[in-house]
């Protein structure tokens, strides 16, 4: 190693030597397809936070199922049977892909995170399964459109402790063919996202999930006094691009009792859109009910986090809203920390001691810098 790598790795050794100091409160979250074909691959993704300056995802597979790729770098990953190891430093999520099995059923995954101290906690959720089906014949229907309250077909990257609530809508894309998305049951604040389609899609799925507090995707929120935080997921594979879908609007409502209790001003609020950055959208009233709800729509160019935000009562000094915090409380982490096992699938090489892993960590980096 020539002597500048020498003092990089030194330097980010030592720095991971004065982080496994302080105690954290790790936590992860596996999002994956309620069902899948036989022997079809799949992604997985893995929301991660509060590990450190470096940790370690445990996956066991279910059997049968093999592991194909991941988003981090190779030399992060180890793989050793159906377990698998995916070596994390600054990262907040990932995603891996694996093959299903041949045969039919439900298999169930289980997995851990370990932080820079070792201190393990429980893939969340605690009972994560996935069935493994054959392809049949797929529903009927032109324009058919679903929804529900729960569940999740394809994949949110939001922690879902921090989801209050969720509606599905399914409907047909078709090239030159305007699109409506209905979420008739009204658990969330958004009514309908429309859009005309460039390319044929096929059958496809729109979450829309109201949060508890600012997104884990977003590090700030705009100024202002903020009513709600949404996050709204066209499809899965980044498939909702300028590409494939033009002229989208998001159809929202806004209680009125919230309007009057923050002395808002219907007429000001505004639809914000984050991707990287913030962006105030174009938004317009349109009606509102005799006392219940005021109702908006917004163009938007994409979809991915939302805020619903009131300016400042001055119009110019607009009011700081405090990002919440990103940690989960303590009823999130499904497994309380211990010490950590010599035997069992648990021990994956690669995290045996803390001062191994600086080690391993700060080759890491400056092999990455190098790439």
């Amino acid at each position: 190693m020539k002597r500048p790598e020498f003092k990089i790795a030194f330097v980010l050794l030592l720095t991971l030597v004065l982080c496994a100091v302080p105690a954290s409160a790790g936590s992860a979250e596996r999002t994956l397809p309620s069902s899948v074909n036989t022997n079809e691959e799949f992604q997985v993704t893995v929301n991660v936070a509060d590990y450190g300056a470096a940790g370690q995802v445990l996956e066991k597979l279910p059997a049968g199922f093999t592991y194909v790729s991941s988003t981090l770098p190779e030399k992060a990953v180890t793989v050793n049977g159906n377990k698998v190891s995916f070596l994390l430093m600054t990262e907040k999520r990932f995603s891996y892909t694996l093959k299903a099995p041949a045969s039919t059923g439900t298999y169930q995954f289980v997995g851990l995170l370990r932080d820079i101290n070792k201190t393990e906690f429980s893939v969340l959720p605690a009972s994560s399964s996935i069935k493994v089906i054959t392809s049949g014949g797929s529903g009927g229907g032109s324009h058919s459109s679903s929804s529900s309250s729960g569940g999740g077909a394809g994949g949110s990257p939001e922690l879902q402790s921090n989801v209050e609530t969720k509606e599905l809508s399914q409907a047909f894309v078709t090239a030159g063919k305007h699109v409506r998305f209905d979420f008739p049951k009204g658990v969330t604040c958004i009514r309908y996202v429309e859009f005309d389609a460039k390319k044929t899609l096929g059958k496809i799925t729109t979450i829309v999930e109201m949060l508890k507090g600012q997104s884990r995707l977003v590090s700030s929120l705009p100024e202002g006094t903020v009513y709600k935080n949404v996050n709204i997921w066209v499809g899965s594979g980044g498939i909702a691009n300028s590409d494939n879908l033009e002229n989208a609007v998001i159809g929202f409502r806004v209680d009125k009792t919230w309007l009057e209790e923050n002395e808002v001003d219907a007429d000001s609020l505004n639809l914000w859109y984050y991707d990287k950055s913030w962006s105030k959208l174009d938004t317009r009233k349109l009606d509102e009910d005799s006392d219940t709800y005021v109702y908006f729509e917004a163009k938007t160019p994409g979809f991915g986090p939302f805020v619903i935000v009131a300016p400042g009562k001055d119009g110019s000094g607009s009011i700081e809203v405090e990002p919440v915090p990103t940690e989960t409380s303590e009823n999130d982490v499904a497994s309380k920390p211990g010490n950590p096992s010599r035997g069992g699938w648990r021990s994956i090489p690669g995290f045996e001691y803390t001062a191994v892993l600086g080690t391993v960590g700060a080759a890491y980096c400056v092999l990455r810098r190098k790439f």
